[in-house]
């Protein structure tokens, strides 16, 4: 299964590998970035590969590289090192995220027998193009000759421009998630989202899902249209028992997840993005009512910082931006700082998270909640120093 999507495609890709795992089939996982170990980005039904293991097929790779004389991007390399993983260990189904868009993707060397377009939104317009049809154009490159593709986007002449694109590309189908997989949300709070589905094959069930915030109960049925694509295609039995399991034992670290760090309530998520932003927002103010919201955010210089500042000033009371150590990427924290002040009058900053976090602790009042948002780099320099891995084996972590 190949995913691509401005938002939700690692969530998607998660909650469909939990479900087959459940289903009783050995299943790879490739995603990214990772929060704070590069093994992360290569699981096999949720475990992440082993040091011994990552390290061989990365001299095996650059072995082979080196036979070439080519020098392989990092993202090359680890997608690389997951085929040989998956291969070696004799999955029963790959499911790959792509990195950027899917065109020009490393990824696209893939065939998926089911694609997902999880959503249209703006983001790497450097790379995807200024319009919606033109991101939309790049993502749906992912397909090949005889794929089902499901495609969530509530436009509907974006899906017909999208359907049309496909069915070029010789699609065996095009699916609109919204029509096959409808459904209806029962409740939501911070213990996660339970729904019930209205068609397919799943009418009538009910589901639970972890993860937090409105918005996952699309990247579940995101989801359920993959499944529900696989049995079509005779790949898999349906398994009601399965995919309720699959879906409540999901777990996808650093999105709207909530960690206690010395009493202090700390969501972390990384929105990286407009549309992520206003998910992150919007359930901020839906979830906590009443409390006093103190966001931590660092943005990276290429995307919309300006209006991801805006978004989120509107629902914390409290703006502290940091810098992110350890990334070569790019962040103007005195252009975030100037930005920052046009929409809120109570902006900080410090030089680091550790920094930022010890002020909050130090000044930490019943009401508050902390947030840490706009990058998934800040997301998993927190993550490291909130919530240390649970086994004792350092994380192996290499240059992006």
């Amino acid at each position: 299964m190949h995913i691509t999507g401005t938002n939700g495609k690692g969530s998607t890709a998660a909650f469909a590998s939990s479900i087959l795992m459940e289903m009783g089939y050995k299943t790879g996982l490739f995603t990214s970035p990772h929060l704070t170990d590069v093994r992360e980005r290569i699981k096999i039904n949720g475990k992440n590969i082993s040091r011994h293991e990552f390290c061989s097929l990365l001299n095996r790779a650059r072995a082979a590289y080196d036979s070439f004389g080519a020098q392989p991007s990092f993202f090359e390399l680890m997608l690389v090192i997951a085929v040989m993983h998956f291969y070696d260990e004799k999955c029963d189904f790959v499911i790959a995220e792509v990195g950027i868009g899917g065109r020009l993707d490393s990824t696209n060397v893939l065939n998926g027998c089911v694609c997902s377009i999880t959503g249209i939104d703006y983001d790497h317009i450097e790379y995807l193009g200024g319009t919606l049809q033109q991101i939309a154009r790049e993502k749906t490159a992912i397909v090949k000759p005889g794929s089902i593709l499901s495609v969530n986007v509530d436009d509907d002449e974006l899906f017909g421009f999208i359907k049309s694109q496909a069915e070029s590309r010789n699609a065996s189908a095009v699916l609109r998630v919204s029509e096959a997989i409808r459904g209806r949300v029962i409740s939501a709070g911070i213990s996660g989202t339970d729904f019930i589905i209205d068609s397919g094959r799943f009418k009538g069930s009910s589901f639970h899902i972890p993860l937090i915030g409105d918005y996952q109960f699309q990247n579940a049925r995101c989801a359920l249209a993959i499944i529900e694509s696989l049995i079509g295609q005779g790949h898999i039995a349906a398994d009601p028992d399965g995919v309720r399991a699959g879906l409540e034992k999901t777990f996808w670290p650093g999105r709207f997840e909530i960690l206690n760090f010395s009493g202090i309530p700390v969501v972390l998520d990384g929105a990286h993005n407009v549309n992520g932003m206003q998910g992150l927002a919007r359930n901020l103010k839906l979830l906590f009512a009443g409390k006093k919201i103190r966001a931590i955010i660092s943005i990276l210089s290429n995307k919309q910082y300006d209006e991801m500042l805006k978004i989120i000033s509107e629902a914390c009371s409290e703006l502290i931006v940091v810098g992110i150590n350890n990334i070569k990427k790019n962040v103007e924290v005195s252009s975030l700082i100037e930005h920052a002040k046009k929409y809120h009058d109570n902006v900080i900053y410090f030089g680091e998270f550790k920094s930022a976090i010890d002020y909050v602790s130090g000044s930490f009042q019943e009401n508050d909640i902390c947030c840490v948002t706009g990058s998934l780099y800040l997301v998993g320099e927190a993550r490291t120093q909130l919530a240390p891995a649970a086994d004792e084996e350092k994380p192996l972590r290499m240059s992006n």
